[in-house]
């Protein structure tokens, strides 16, 4: 299992800060440019493009985790692309398929997405869009050889009790044993509930991350 090393995540999540801020101004010039409600995400405050500063330890976590993926990465819950970034960032020129499983309620996804892909060159990206309910298990059936291939998987989707059970059950199919998935909004009691099942398995060991605060996740490693 991955130790994580605070000291060490963070001057290397630092190291990228020009790059980083370049692609968040880019991406807030996308979204402005739509006049509409942008949801939540690991940067703003919810329906604002105001930076929520507490939310830098949540960047860290998400950017060290990607930094452990080596080949393939999940995103469920795409929304503006600002933890798709943060997985990426730093990544040099290093390939890796990205799948993308968002809902597409929103009109500034795609065009961040577009964005995403034309900054990340080296990423092939596969996008599917639609009710992860629905989508994820008929893609999972559609792609089988995918399952137990995946080194990093953001669960960030729906917050429905049924939703966060599918799409981590699709999750751990999907995650290769010494894979990790990173679980958001766990301040919602049945989401953490969840997460603490998956723990209580046996299958998963938690990574002890910086700590989180407003929209807190968490982090667990499949170990068998």
């Amino acid at each position: 299992m991955p130790v994580y090393d605070t000291h060490e995540a963070i001057q290397e999540y630092e190291r990228h800060s020009v790059e980083k801020q370049q692609m968040l101004d880019d991406l807030k010039k996308i979204i402005e440019g739509f006049h509409c409600y942008l949801e939540g995400n690991s940067f703003y405050y919810d329906a604002t493009c105001t930076l929520f500063a507490e939310l830098y330890t949540k960047q860290v976590n998400i950017f060290w985790c990607g930094k452990q993926a080596k080949s393939r990465i999940c995103e469920i819950g795409f929304n503006a692309g600002h933890s798709t970034m943060l997985m990426l960032l730093g990544r040099e020129q290093t390939p890796v398929d990205l799948t993308i499983f968002d809902i597409g309620h929103h009109v500034y996804t795609k065009p961040c997405m577009e964005y995403i892909k034309q900054r990340f060159p080296h990423v092939t990206l596969e996008y599917i869009e639609g009710d992860s309910t629905v989508t994820m298990p008929k893609w999972i059936e559609d792609h089988s050889h995918y399952s137990g291939t995946y080194d990093l998987i953001h669960v960030d989707g729906g917050h429905s009790e049924a939703c966060i059970r599918n799409d981590m059950k699709i999750s751990d199919m999907l995650l290769k044993v010494d894979g990790s998935m990173i679980v958001d909004d766990v301040y919602a009691a049945h989401i953490n509930r969840c997460v603490n099942e998956y723990l209580a398995s046996g299958n998963y060991k938690e990574i002890d991350i910086l700590p989180t605060v407003g929209y807190t996740h968490r982090v667990i490693h499949k170990i068998k």
